[in-house]
């Protein structure tokens, strides 16, 4: 892999840097303490928007080929090597189980990523991060659990004090531990973020969806946005950006965290990825 790309902010006298490490240097692990874990988020965008488009013969959208690029995955590797628990979707495991998922959760088995497993073990983290599923409808398909409870991984669900009890009943039969962190259906993301801090996770990666990354803004939770602007417009009237829901007010505002240029992919265009600090916001 020819690494290199720019820094370009912070300035520095001597821009190129090394891809590999970028993220991982940051030591999130270790950013959040006892009862306040780090919260962070990534994304690839294009620059008009679109993580995920509708496709033939799929049930859910996908992340556009136009915009995948192995560059961009190691860095979300690399975060992903640096979380305790990951905070995913039902939707995830139903497009798991429908052959649908992008890929399993991080870390990858590929020996590209050995490094990130070994640096783990050395960092004192469990093999794999823990799972945390935001869900209001528990619509989740118990083989697709199965496939990572099996891998000794902790699995929690956290979701309302009104959900559904058969589905409750059946998910706690399977293994899974069930959180309640709102009233109502859905799981308020204060609540949610407070349950996972009491069970003594430091280093939450959310790899969800718009709709709980909303869920997340809405209640002034997330803390870090990872954000890799891949240099083209797809267009496309069917597609997913990376926040959805109603209007945020206030804002939430971000300061700009770094920004480095990679010219080498996509193929043609380059990208940028970008980290910001999310600012405190009233609720």
């Amino acid at each position: 892999m020819s690494a290199s790309i720019q820094q370009l902010y912070p300035h520095r006298a001597s821009p190129d840097v090394e891809l590999h490490g970028l993220y991982l240097d940051e030591g999130l692990h270790r950013a959040g303490s006892a009862g306040r874990p780090l919260v962070y988020s990534n994304f690839i965008t294009s620059l008009d928007g679109r993580i995920a488009l509708g496709a033939p013969h799929r049930a859910t959208h996908q992340v556009p080929p136009a915009l995948t690029n192995p560059r961009d995955w190691r860095l979300y590797q690399e975060l992903g090597a640096q979380a305790d628990l990951l905070i995913t979707s039902a939707r995830y495991f139903r497009q798991y189980a429908a052959g649908e998922a992008q890929d399993t959760l991080p870390v990858g088995p590929e020996p590209a990523f050995d490094d990130l497993r070994s640096w783990r073990q050395a960092e004192g983290l469990a093999a794999q991060p823990d799972i945390a599923i935001l869900s209001a409808s528990l619509d989740i398909p118990q083989a697709a659990l199965a496939a990572y409870l099996g891998q000794g991984r902790r699995i929690h669900l956290l979701t309302g004090e009104d959900a559904e009890p058969g589905r409750v009943e059946a998910l706690r039969s399977a293994g899974v531990a069930v959180h309640f962190a709102g009233s109502g259906h859905s799981a308020d993301g204060r609540q949610a973020v407070d349950c996972l801090a009491r069970l003594g996770y430091r280093s939450l990666y959310v790899i969800a969806g718009p709709s709980v990354l909303y869920t997340l803004l809405r209640a002034g939770s997330l803390h870090r946005l990872y954000l890799t602007h891949a240099q083209r417009i797809l267009g496309g009237e069917d597609f997913d950006t990376f926040v959805w829901g109603s209007e945020l007010l206030p804002p939430q505002d971000l300061r700009l965290r770094s920004l480095y240029l990679d010219p080498q992919a996509p193929a043609g265009a380059g990208q940028l990825f970008a980290s910001y600090d999310c600012l405190p916001r009233e609720t």
